[in-house]
């Protein structure tokens, strides 16, 4: 009994070695067909540029407006810092007004 046992083993063995070097160790995994459908898209990606990526202009300027915000909020807290120990603010307030009117682009 252990004889055919064993014997089925090896013919199972014998068969599936090289059968799953063809198939690239699919056999088991079963999901040849997923692997086949995404080597299908991500080469059309390629073919296509990569797929895109790149930010729209709204984003662009949305990032802006986000950045400039930023910029104002520290340089007002500059400005009363400055204006509380008595020294000029007048760089500060420039900047400021020249970022507003960036804002309101």
């Amino acid at each position: 009994m252990k004889l055919h046992k064993s014997l089925k083993l090896f013919i199972a063995v014998l068969v599936a070695s090289p059968l799953s070097f063809i198939v690239g160790n699919e056999i088991l995994a079963n999901h040849l067909s997923e692997r086949f459908e995404y080597e299908v898209t991500s080469d059309n990606l390629i073919a296509c540029g990569g797929g895109g990526g790149g930010k729209s202009p709204a984003a662009k300027a949305a990032k802006k407006a986000q950045q400039a915000r930023a910029k104002i909020t520290f340089k007002k807290r500059q400005l009363s810092k400055l204006a509380a120990e008595g020294e000029s603010t007048a760089e500060l307030e420039a900047e400021i007004a020249e970022l507003e009117a960036l804002l309101e682009e």
